[in-house]
């Protein structure tokens, strides 16, 4: 098994939240993975997109370019960056409550989910990085939910507790969210 995945998006969304959830997911499930990142110019509100790999066996390369088979475009503005880096029956995970102009996709599969307006229907727009993660986690198998869940406690449960369980909300609304769009598609 092995999977090579983008979180992207505009400053302030999450990909790098995502991506972090993912590699100590991976780690509590005894997967081997690494993770590196970029950055835009502007400290906030620039386009970010961290890259993970997970595998069953030794990594050889962190390098995760143009070959992604699960990618994740939170935005409108790094959206055709994630398009043109999807390999055949690859995955791009595409939030249609911000990406407007979507492409046609050939050779991949393309998941629209209104995770930002998701969020905001569960209390704030800041999770909606979670709603994707997971949509990514029931669609992928990834992860299990449940290691993610146990991460979000382990990492926000003692400077943030207020946020556990709006996060724990939010990555099972977007996984209920794919499994139903899985089952009727």
């Amino acid at each position: 098994m092995l999977h090579k995945c983008m979180f992207s998006g505009s400053g302030g969304q999450g990909s790098a939240l995502m991506a972090k959830m993912v590699c100590l997911g991976a780690i509590k499930e005894n997967l081997k993975v690494v993770m590196t990142q970029t950055y835009g110019i502007e400290q906030r509100g620039g386009d970010s997109t961290a890259y993970v790999i997970v595998s069953d066996e030794a990594i050889g390369s962190p390098i995760v370019e143009n070959d992604a088979d699960i990618a994740v475009a939170l935005s409108q503005s790094i959206y055709d960056n994630c398009f043109d880096g999807v390999v055949p029956d690859g995955v791009l995970f595409t939030n249609s409550s911000m990406v407007e102009k979507p492409r046609d996709a050939e050779g991949f599969e393309q998941a629209f989910l209104p995770v930002s307006d998701t969020a905001v229907e569960l209390g704030t727009v800041r999770c909606a990085n979670m709603v994707m993660l997971g949509a990514v986690l029931a669609k992928t198998k990834l992860l299990k939910l449940e290691t993610v869940e146990e991460i979000v406690h382990e990492t926000m449960g003692a400077k943030k507790p207020q946020l556990v369980g709006l996060n724990i909300d939010a990555l099972r609304a977007g996984y209920a969210a794919m499994e139903k769009e899985c089952s009727n598609g």
